[in-house]
């Protein structure tokens, strides 16, 4: 038999493409129930029937904003909160582009649309927590009968206003898919990009993760028990 046909009987090996993990468990569930928090909140907005999970829900939506602001204070440095606020730091340079547009059009380049690409991600963020944090206050403010009927329109506008924003960064991540600028929601599921290099997120902080998740769904169990 020949050296050729040897060759064709072995087992092919498999080549694994080489990744790295990018975002820590803790996180990747955060955006998750913060997803499914506000869209089951934005559903049952209207109706009597489901009042008390729709309250339930904005209070978990407060609770996990609670949760970003401690990890982002005491968690990995990958997740602090001073990365975020160093990104935009970019606003000093988008002020001088306005100021030298023609300038700034010649020098546009796959980098510099990924840097406002994030920028406009971060700021996304920073809206959709600070958005969260009035929508509950105005929400705990209906619910207890503190105010009158005008903080009915108030929570209202700030539910319109947090759904355009979500809509913005889920819009942008599109984009950037189909630019091939980024491999859209992938990491924040997997945890880990494509490409060979460190790990940013040195661990996974696996028990985080589970108490976040066991404390939202007994919240949410004696809630609507």
């Amino acid at each position: 038999m020949t050296h050729h046909a040897l060759n064709s009987l072995a087992p092919s090996a498999k080549t694994c493409t080489p990744s790295r993990r990018i975002v820590e468990m803790p996180m990747r569930l955060f955006h998750t129930l913060m997803a499914l928090s506000f869209l089951g909140a934005y559903l049952t907005a209207e109706s009597e029937r489901f009042r008390l999970l729709h309250v339930s829900l904005g209070y978990t939506l407060f609770g996990l904003v609670v949760f970003r602001l401690l990890w982002g204070m005491f968690g990995p440095r990958q997740s602090r909160l001073s990365v975020a606020w160093r990104k935009l730091e970019a606003l000093k340079e988008l002020k001088n582009d306005f100021q030298n547009l023609p300038e700034a059009v010649l020098k546009w380049n796959a980098q510099t649309f990924r840097k406002w690409s994030s920028l406009v991600l971060t700021l996304a963020a920073f809206s959709t927590f600070l958005i969260s944090i009035f929508i509950t206050l105005s929400g705990y403010a209906i619910y207890n009968e503190i105010t009158g009927d005008w903080m009915s329109e108030i929570h209202e506008f700030f539910g319109n206003f947090l759904l355009m924003a979500v809509l913005l960064h889920i819009a942008l991540v599109m984009l950037l898919v189909l630019c091939k600028k980024s491999q859209g929601l992938r990491p924040m599921w997997s945890g880990r990009r494509e490409g060979a290099g460190p790990d940013v997120a040195q661990g996974n902080h696996v028990w985080v993760a589970v108490l976040l998740g066991m404390a939202v769904v007994s919240f949410l169990f004696f809630q609507l028990t």
